[in-house]
């Protein structure tokens, strides 16, 4: 089966946070629960849309001491949220922080990839909702094929004006296409 991943390409985002209200709205996440972000460099005016990575080698999976992640035959992990005991270990475990914990429900929450549009044969809530085409979602390997050069550039950009990890370490099925 192919592993499915995700393309952000910088070139093409203009800030616009759809991604980040369609994600919200797909998962109705409570109240201060953002599962994709947009993170910004305002005096660049350069954007970087980001959830779970949905890595070859998750963090997050060995270190969940409730065994309440899992990684799909297509490489998306997904969450047993009803497992989760709110100990934040997945967050401590991921580089890149995208588990994100609700303090009201003392439960961690993490993207799925949209498993449930995707099993309707459609894109994920963050890619329909993208105004510019800046996200894009199907199988990682055709992805990096489409865009080499950014397999690594992009990681090396979104570090430097983001801050945003490498990308060695879980191998995430993320290709970021950099503005410059």
């Amino acid at each position: 089966m192919k592993k499915l991943g995700f393309v952000f390409d910088a070139r093409r985002c203009n800030g616009c946070r759809a991604c980040v209200i369609a994600c919200k709205e797909q998962q109705k996440t409570p109240d201060g629960v953002w599962l994709r972000q947009v993170k910004e460099t305002p005096n660049q005016m350069m954007w970087l849309s980001v959830a779970c990575n949905h890595c070859e080698k998750p963090a997050c999976v060995p270190a969940c001491p409730v065994k309440a992640y899992t990684q799909e035959p297509d490489g998306l992990v997904v969450q047993d949220h009803a497992k989760c005991i709110g100990c934040q270990a997945c967050i401590a475990a991921c580089p890149f922080k995208a588990p994100v914990f609700d303090p009201a429900s003392k439960k961690v929450f993490k993207c799925d990839g949209c498993i449930k549009l995707l099993a309707a044969g459609k894109q994920p809530a963050c890619v329909q909702a993208c105004t510019q085409g800046a996200l894009q979602f199907g199988p990682i390997t055709e992805l990096k094929k489409k865009y080499p050069e950014a397999v690594v550039a992009g990681f090396e950009w979104a570090n430097k004006y983001f801050g945003y990890p490498a990308n060695s370490q879980t191998e995430p099925h993320l290709v970021i296409v950099p503005l410059n």
